[in-house]
């Protein structure tokens, strides 16, 4: 087959409506999916609370009525109040801005230095193959916790400096995951036509690599959005994470876990609250996973 017609088949604009297309029918069958609708469903309402917090809050969420600590239930606090008389809905609600501001940072900040990455190590190998991968490994040979503890304690208390520390914990998960859909695709037909009629190594991996890495990292990156809630809320119930007053979900439970006895709800609420979002992120990524793998179509009914 003449490498000239192989080439010119695989224009930049084919490659990306291709991806296009693809994705558009992936959203018609994620639709269609049970388990995606709920899914959805509470991660768009996280959102819409997280963008009006200010609109929908009831209460100012540091604002603290020291004679109202530890109410129940009621019309004035649906969820009571904490030990300094803060409304909890409030700060529940407050809270979700952190929750998805580190989830989407660091999973943005992870797919940003982990592609270039992998795309240098899949598709150069070797030295530069060998150097990114050993640093790769290093990084992963820390629990992500830890990693992201030792780097926030180095930085300081920030939201910014709590995306950068849990994102790099992401970094060698998305380079591998590139890396290996580089080296599968590096050796297609269309690939080495495009190098035999002389493109050059930059438009090659912008018009017919860097496509192809897409969908799995987009079922890592939803996996990984679940992974960075968690890792914020540990972080911030140990004390080393977003520093207080500011209403996060790990620092509600950290201030309920004294009070489990006397108003169980204050711990009860952002634990179900985390339990919730992170539980909706991995559906999202099982779904998309079995979606984007034509194998496993079908497995989530």
């Amino acid at each position: 087959m003449d490498l000239g017609v192989i080439a010119a088949r695989d224009v930049p604009v084919d490659s990306w409506r291709a991806t296009r297309g693809r994705l558009v029918e992936i959203a018609g069958r994620l639709a269609r999916q049970r388990l995606a609708v709920p899914a959805f469903g509470f991660i768009f309402l996280v959102l819409l609370a997280a963008i009006f917090a200010d609109v929908v809050a009831p209460y100012d969420p540091l604002a603290q009525s020291p004679f109202e600590g530890l109410r129940g239930a009621s019309w004035d606090h649906p969820l009571g109040t904490d030990q300094l008389g803060r409304d909890v809905l409030s700060r529940l609600i407050f809270g979700s801005r952190i929750a998805l501001m580190v989830g989407v940072g660091a999973v943005a900040f992870g797919a940003a230095v982990g592609m270039p990455l992998g795309l240098v190590a899949g598709y150069a190998r070797g030295f530069a193959d060998d150097a990114i991968m050993r640093c790769m490994d290093a990084i992963v040979a820390f629990p992500g916790l830890i990693l992201a503890l030792g780097l926030v304690a180095a930085l300081g208390q920030s939201p910014t400096n709590l995306i950068v520390a849990i994102g790099i914990a992401n970094v060698p998960w998305i380079a591998r995951i590139v890396r290996a859909q580089v080296l599968s695709v590096r050796e297609l037909d269309y690939v080495l036509a495009a190098r035999g009629v002389g493109a050059t190594h930059a438009r090659i991996l912008r018009v017919h690599v860097f496509p192809n890495t897409l969908a799995p990292v987009i079922v890592q990156s939803t996996l990984g959005m679940g992974y960075a809630v968690l890792t914020e809320a540990g972080l911030s119930f140990i004390g080393a994470g977003i520093a207080p007053p500011t209403p996060t979900w790990g620092s509600m439970l950290q201030f309920g876990f004294g009070f489990l006895n006397r108003a169980p709800m204050l711990s009860i609420v952002p634990g179900v609250a985390i339990f919730l979002l992170v539980l909706c992120f991995n559906l999202l990524g099982d779904i998309l996973r079995d979606e984007l793998d034509p194998r496993l179509r079908g497995r989530i009914p």
